[in-house]
């Protein structure tokens, strides 16, 4: 087999994308430590629990779109059908659009009705204020999908969880001057600038779409995938990775108190960035791996995917190794002493994350090859095993239960979806051709 080459293009690229990844994350990181500062566990749980309650239910609304919209505006790029990727992402934002408005008053309307029905978490006001954070989602999540589909995965990065940066910088404010802050002006505030940053992704498309035509959109071409029969397998995917993100926060707080779900979320904060790391290759390569998958490279895409997993593990190890040493040590030092006890919560989220790296960009390969629905049977156990567990075990040991509910769950889903990964890249001759 011929050494994969890596051009110094390639690897300036790669840098860039990770180099915006990580001022990303850390503002993320930032804004986590600020209201915990500024409101202490409670104002810190409450908040992750209204934003990651909007994320999962936008993600209704998309349908999968967002992958769809990636893969054909990929696809039709390599094969210089400009017109054509234009009428996908026309069309996909048209069906969306309605769709999103309705899930939104949805939301919004279940949180009014369990508030009157005395549901102790929807008396929360952060919930309510996180309605427009539902409609907000959806775009934004479209306008990224769009932006890797167009070949421009720095730029996507630099989308990516950009209004968290402005958001840091207003609480660092509010902290220097001594003020506090209420969780529901949080979230609005976080609506506000999320808004923003979609309107930028907007007009950074529309652009470059202007250029391209609208030939395509004339009567006799054949018909785009549809969200309902393509796209919601990719939702179901995307929805069970996502639960296995927001279940533990939810029933951090609806099994413990508010405190206890600001300590979970502590600990998850320090563990993310190697999630992230992750998501962020998945991100940069899916429009390469759906070119490799279209031409029939194989052999090309498993020396891409080879370089990815070495590159994640090169960059995640030395960020875990501190954490797996020294976890309460640094929780207290970045949170405040009101965060302590949480050593082992962050040893073991840490640890259950650099496993789930290790098998590399499992999402990017399943969902450009079309086989989501394989991944369904075990996305579904992966989310009834962790609920299980965590109701099992949080009585009997606390958040400690829930920690191991989710290592136990991502465990199971990184066996099954590795195994299909495999499948999917042996599943054709190698070509001999090697990868941009």
């Amino acid at each position: 087999m011929p050494t994969p080459r890596i051009s110094i293009e390639s690897l300036v690229r790669r840098g860039a994308v990770y180099a915006v990844k990580v001022a990303n994350v850390g503002a993320g990181v930032v804004v986590a430590l600020l209201l915990a500062r500024l409101g202490g566990p409670e104002v810190l749980g409450s908040y992750a629990m209204a934003i990651q309650t909007a994320q999962l239910v936008s993600l209704f609304a998309v349908i999968g779109t967002d992958q769809l919209m990636l893969r054909e505006v990929a696809g039709q790029l390599r094969q210089g059908n400009e017109a054509r990727a234009g009428a996908a992402i026309r069309h996909y934002v048209g069906f969306v659009l309605p769709l999103g408005i309705a899930i939104t008053v949805i939301f919004t309307l279940a949180v009014l009705g369990l508030r009157l029905a005395g549901v102790a978490l929807a008396a929360d006001p952060a919930l309510l204020a996180g309605g427009g954070f539902v409609l907000a989602n959806v775009f934004y999540l479209l306008g990224l999908g769009v932006l890797r589909g167009m070949g421009n995965p720095v730029l996507a990065q630099a989308f990516e969880g950009l209004f968290n940066l402005p958001l840091a910088l207003v609480l660092g404010t509010m902290l220097l001057l001594g003020q506090t802050i209420a969780t529901d002006r949080a979230v609005l505030l976080s609506t506000a600038l999320l808004l923003a940053t979609m309107a930028m992704l907007a007009l950074i498309v529309w652009r470059r779409m202007r250029r391209w035509g609208r030939s395509a959109d004339a009567a006799g071409q054949p018909p785009f995938p549809s969200p309902w029969v393509d796209g919601a397998p990719m939702m179901v995917t995307g929805l069970m990775l996502f639960m296995l993100q927001w279940l533990p926060q939810f029933l951090s707080g609806a099994l413990g108190s508010a405190a206890d779900a600001g300590g979970f979320r502590a600990a998850w904060q320090l563990a993310l960035p190697l999630s992230v790391i992750q998501a962020t290759t998945v991100g940069a390569i899916s429009a390469k791996v759906a070119g490799d998958l279209a031409e029939g490279r194989m052999d090309a895409l498993r020396r891409r995917v080879r370089r990815n997993q070495l590159g994640v593990l090169a960059l995640c190890v030395p960020l875990a190794l501190p954490l797996l040493i020294w976890p309460e040590p640094i929780t207290i030092f970045l949170f405040g002493p009101e965060f302590a006890g949480n050593g082992l919560i962050v040893r073991a989220l840490v640890a259950t994350n650099l496993v789930a790296v290790t098998a590399g960009p499992m999402a990017a390969i399943i969902t450009m090859a079309r086989r989501n629905r394989d991944t369904l049977p075990w996305g579904i156990s992966s989310a009834l095993l962790l609920l299980g567990l965590s109701l099992w075990l949080m009585p009997i040991i606390g958040m400690a239960g829930l920690a191991i509910g989710y290592a136990v769950a991502v465990l199971l889903r990184t066996i099954t979806f590795w195994q299909l990964t495999r499948r999917i890249l042996h599943a054709a001759p190698q070509t001999g051709r090697t990868p941009a």
